[in-house]
């Protein structure tokens, strides 16, 4: 997540480990005590290096980073907390795929006015992110299908009129019971924006290329919101995603 930090705070931290690298020594007089150069050649960058790491590198509910997070909720705004289960819906636009495919193989017709009015299919989905300062992973489940998909790579970014912190994201889908007209694997990418005031809500557009030489490649809008900030161990993004749709399904 180190892209959405404002350059000066990453130059700032640079300037003040040469600051205590250069002026340590001095600071070790005044308290009464030597510091060797050797020493602060050999081991005080790895002595910071070590700390920043052990800090903002974990992942982990206690992690020390997301635990000062937790009491000072504002740090969000600069690079967010997102770890944790966040559940949802999907528009798609299969519907209207199938209908061009239905047309295809007969010898009716549709017309653009008719795939326009198609109403989306909607399903749920569960998402498990999993960020530090220099990690971002998005996994998900969905409820139409028994397939799961892992982000390949990922990257935030900033909104540079909107200030609106992106997630932007290449996964790959893997569906073992897949039916005759789908791909066991297929690759997608997806971009979710988190509101403005409130980080633990995102909403975006997804695209695939899942069977996309007889056209069957679908795209959509994604809407998503924190559930829980640790996932359970006897629970799979498939089980959130069902339980998901059991709750719109009231609706």
């Amino acid at each position: 997540m180190y892209p959405l930090l404002p350059w000066r705070w990453l130059s700032g931290l640079l300037g003040m480990a040469i600051a205590i690298a250069v002026y340590i020594d001095d600071v070790g007089q005044w308290l009464g005590f030597s510091v060797p150069d050797r020493m602060i050649i050999r081991l005080l960058p790895l002595i910071l290096m070590g700390v920043f790491s052990g800090f903002f590198g974990p992942t982990g509910y206690y992690a020390p980073w997301r635990i000062l997070w937790r009491l000072i909720p504002g740090l969000n705004r600069w690079f967010p907390d997102l770890n944790g289960v966040w559940v949802g819906t999907t528009n798609s636009n299969w519907p209207t795929v199938k209908k061009l495919v239905e047309t295809a193989l007969s010898t009716g017709k549709v017309t653009e006015q008719d795939l326009h009015d198609t109403p989306e299919q909607r399903d749920a989905m569960a998402v498990q992110i999993t960020n530090s300062l220099f990690t971002l992973r998005i996994a998900a489940g969905l409820s139409s299908t028994d397939g799961e998909s892992h982000s390949i790579t990922a990257k935030p970014w900033r909104d540079q009129h909107t200030g609106r912190i992106h997630l932007s994201y290449v996964y790959k889908q893997h569906t073992p019971n897949h039916a005759a007209t789908d791909e066991e694997t297929h690759l997608g990418a997806a971009d979710l924006a988190l509101t403005t005031e409130d980080v633990a809500n995102a909403s975006g557009t997804y695209w695939t290329r899942r069977s996309w030489r007889t056209g069957r490649n679908t795209a959509g809008t994604l809407e998503l919101s924190l559930l829980e900030t640790s996932k359970a161990r006897d629970m799979s993004l498939r089980d959130y995603a069902a339980a998901h749709k059991g709750l719109i399904e009231k609706e």
